[in-house]
């Protein structure tokens, strides 16, 4: 599944998603938005509306002086993408926009009208025809500022309640072509029904207009489904694609320009964009606008990369080392995010998520054990709600490490010349000293527990230190031994700063999973 088709990413944060904000960016603030734009790669920037105010002017005509000096320094983004600034229909507006555009290697005039019966009735106030008249007099207008330096986008501004005038839209678009508008953007200025409408829309305009006409979509997501219909446009013809980074703009916002990058690049379409700096951008944009990130923003949100049910879990684990994961739409890499999947335990989650908890700690541990843990953090969830990877730490701690039962270990006393070994310790709750004499302590430890009506085999030991990850005991000895008794395998683990002490509370610890009091 392959497009050869390339998009044309032509960003809008700096005008409609600045416009948006409580605080709009200053000048300062924007360059440095700006600057974010060209690492993504984007191939155009609407960067303000230079007749709304002195200090859109001004920025709009720095950044347009930034780009070219960039590019005269050999920035490739600079010497290619195109900057834009908006203007109403009106000529004192687009004078305006030219005087600040035109220093940039590829300059651009937006200007827009409406041309939905709606908004010509009762916010223009004007007949279709004068709405026609008007917008090829501003088009010709913008054209003859431009030269061959620049171009000319025109936006029939509420294209998507065209759907009953039709046939005036595509009249007044072929005029504005004829006028000297090479880029046609069909704005979904307040999305109202579903995607297919629209797209069959854009469809039809792109059949009716010449192919060397650059079709752009513009799309609001009060529904909720913005990125869809930008998308799908794509795929009948509209190339240049408006999009705002983290879906900033009026009301609901405009189309998230990550989510179509991605859409599109999961669909085999060369985006052109250097996507590995999408997370960080996001990140950045979140803390300049001072606009949160939803936990559950698609790519970007904390919760993407969380899996809950025991059932995604076990999914996220099997797949976890795969380009596609069973419940994870991109390897997040894409995006320069290092994680791609967490496991949280709530009382819906099943041993895979105690198994990847407690493994990403450092600890070894078998599915079986975390089997034997799940109904013990189950009923913790339960009460609680969702629990850390730290309290499943804990947990884990209590059920699997230095572990008292039926059995308590309180020392061991060396005598070296005699190669006898003194265990002060607990069984029933009945304190005991039992004296064993053998090669070494594991020896005496497994004569003691023949000796006391335990006895079990050894079948595997490891002395290693406790992962750095678990901050309350990195660094201290950590035995690990395997026992079998009553057909029963066992895996008893040992802590503390004396590794003798360590074997000691690992063993007794593998006794008591064993020998459970009654």
């Amino acid at each position: 599944m392959t497009e050869t088709r390339k998009p044309f990413f032509y960003d809008v944060t700096l005008r409609d998603g600045n416009q948006a904000l409580p605080k709009p960016w200053n000048n300062a603030q924007k360059k440095d938005v700006y600057l974010l734009l060209l690492k993504l790669g984007v191939q155009g920037a609407e960067v303000g509306f230079p007749a709304s105010s002195e200090m859109d002017f001004e920025s709009v005509m720095e950044l347009a002086k930034l780009t070219a000096q960039m590019a005269e320094e050999g920035d490739e983004v600079a010497k290619n993408v195109v900057v834009s600034g908006l203007a109403r229909c009106i000529e004192s507006d687009i004078q305006r926009c030219w005087e600040a555009v035109q220093y940039a290697p590829h300059p651009r005039i937006h200007t827009f009208l409406a041309t939905s019966p709606l908004s010509m009735e009762n916010v223009l106030h004007m007949t279709p025809e004068q709405v026609k008249e008007k917008a090829v007099k501003c088009v010709k207008f913008a054209k003859s500022l431009v030269g061959d330096r620049g171009d000319v986008e025109f936006s029939a501004e509420h294209f998507g309640d065209c759907l009953e005038n039709m046939d005036f839209v595509i009249d007044v678009l072929k005029a504005v072509v004829e006028a000297g508008a090479t880029t046609i953007n069909l704005p979904n200025t307040v999305e109202r029904y579903r995607p297919k409408l629209y797209v069959d829309q854009v469809k039809q305009v792109y059949e009716a207009l010449p192919k060397n006409i650059t079709i752009s979509v513009h799309c609001h997501n009060d529904l909720g489904m913005a990125t869809a219909a930008t998308v799908e446009s794509f795929f009948v013809g509209a190339t240049q694609l408006e999009v705002a980074l983290n879906g900033l703009g009026e009301r609901c916002g405009n189309t998230n320009f990550y989510e179509v990058a991605i859409g599109l690049h999961n669909s085999g379409v060369d985006t052109g964009l250097h996507l590995e700096r999408i997370y960080e951008t996001a990140i950045l944009v979140s803390h300049w606008s001072g606009v949160p990130i939803y936990i559950r923003a698609p790519l970007i949100g904390t919760e993407a990369i969380v899996h809950r049910s025991g059932i995604h879990q076990d999914g996220a684990s099997k797949t976890k080392d795969m380009k596609k994961g069973a419940y994870r739409p991109i390897d997040y890499s894409i995006i320069g995010r290092n994680q791609n999947d967490t496991l949280s335990f709530t009382s819906q989650s099943g041993r895979t998520a105690v198994y990847e908890i407690i493994t990403k700690f450092g600890y070894k541990m078998t599915l079986q054990e975390a089997s034997k843990l799940q109904p013990v953090l189950k009923r913790l969830s339960e009460a609680e709600g969702e629990l850390s990877a730290e309290r499943v730490l804990d947990v884990f701690r209590e059920q699997f490490v230095n572990v008292n039962g039926r059995l308590v270990f309180n020392n061991i006393e060396v005598i070296p010349d005699e190669n006898r070994f003194i265990f002060h310790f607990k069984k029933d709750g009945e304190a005991l000293v039992k004296s064993v004499t053998a090669e070494g302590p594991i020896e005496a430890a497994l004569m003691l527990m023949r000796e006391i009506g335990m006895p079990v085999e050894l079948v595997k030991y490891r002395q290693l230190v406790v992962p750095e990850k678990d901050k309350l005991w990195a660094g201290r000895g950590l035995s690990r031994i395997v026992l079998k008794a009553n057909g029963e395998e066992v895996e008893g683990r040992g802590v503390s700063s004396d590794t003798l002490k360590a074997n000691m509370r690992a063993l007794f610890g593998g006794v008591n999973l064993i020998y459970k009091k009654a």
